[in-house]
């Protein structure tokens, strides 16, 4: 059920966290830009994050808010700064190897999404002694072992359990933040082999992709109990203007990977999903620059 809606600009904003009845947004903009935004009372706030005067950031820098403290993340620098939320300083530096994607934990650890010899590798970090250590097999290789392992790192609250989802396959992964992993869940989506095609250039030994990928999932969130996916393909039982119109998510136990339900987040004002999180029984919805809030009933 949706209960309310804030029109924000630019439209260039991001998920940062939450605080309570608070919902914290970046702007991809500003990299030290943040929106807190109370959807029950309308009201915003332009918060600005206090960084170090040398220092000078690349495009992909995201912001996380999480516990009490604020991150700024630096996945192509090899860096995290890291301060308090209290008064949005983010002065200790925490070298990393480089990544692609980062989880911040209670304690302050880091689960990152790295890669090793060229392929995807998921890592965790200590917060206290910085010591690393790898999610061994957890990412399973099937064409290159970089691009095909591309997916989308999410914790579930108030618990030792991550999920990484896969974007071109019908699989994810649930693992503690050890990386110990717990079982492998498979989505309702009948993809389960990456459609993907890479080539090699000659010049720099790089590998790129040669052809867009085909997404079988987007984004993905989870609360306590279930974890929800921004499924790509459409299924046998939508029609085509259900897919064209609006998001199927689909939601799965957090406890043992079972498919639960699917429900749609129909466009909005024209505009389509670009992201969304899933705070307690409240879900919030980026489209654009919009945010939309709506209730969960189950």
């Amino acid at each position: 059920m949706g209960i309310g809606f804030l029109s924000l600009d630019p439209s260039s904003f991001y998920f940062v966290g939450n605080d309570q009845n608070l919902v914290y947004l970046g702007n991809r903009g500003i990299f030290n830009q943040v929106i807190s935004v109370d959807l029950e009372s309308k009201q915003t706030q332009l918060l600005t994050v206090k960084a170090p005067d040398s220092l000078h950031v690349f495009n992909d820098v995201q912001l996380r808010i999480d516990s009490g403290r604020v991150f700024l993340l630096e996945g192509m620098k090899s860096q995290v700064w890291v301060g308090s939320l209290e008064d949005l300083k983010v002065m200790d530096k925490v070298n990393t190897p480089g990544f692609i994607a980062a989880l911040t934990l209670d304690n302050g650890s880091l689960i990152l999404k790295s890669t090793k010899n060229g392929e995807g590798v998921l890592l965790k970090q200590d917060h206290t002694s910085g010591q690393l250590k790898i999610g061994k097999d957890l990412l399973q290789k099937q064409v290159d072992g970089f691009f095909c392992t591309d997916g989308n790192l999410v914790k579930v609250p108030n618990s030792n359990k991550i999920f990484y989802t896969y974007y071109y396959r019908n699989q994810f992964i649930c693992a503690d933040t050890n990386l110990n992993l717990l079982y492998r869940g498979k989505t309702i989506d009948t993809v389960a082999h990456a459609k993907i095609k890479v080539a090699r250039i000659k010049s720099s030994n790089q590998i790129t992709l040669s052809a867009p990928p085909v997404y079988v999932n987007k984004q993905s969130t989870a609360n306590e109990k279930y974890l929800f996916i921004h499924s790509a393909l459409k299924a046998d039982n939508e029609t085509a203007d259900m897919h064209e119109q609006g998001a199927a998510i689909d939601v799965y136990n957090v406890s043992d990977g079972k498919y639960k339900l699917s429900f749609y987040l129909s466009d909005f004002n024209g505009k389509k999903l670009t992201d969304f999180r899933v705070y307690g029984q409240s879900l919030y919805a980026l489209y654009d620059h919009y945010l939309y809030k709506y209730q969960l009933n189950f």
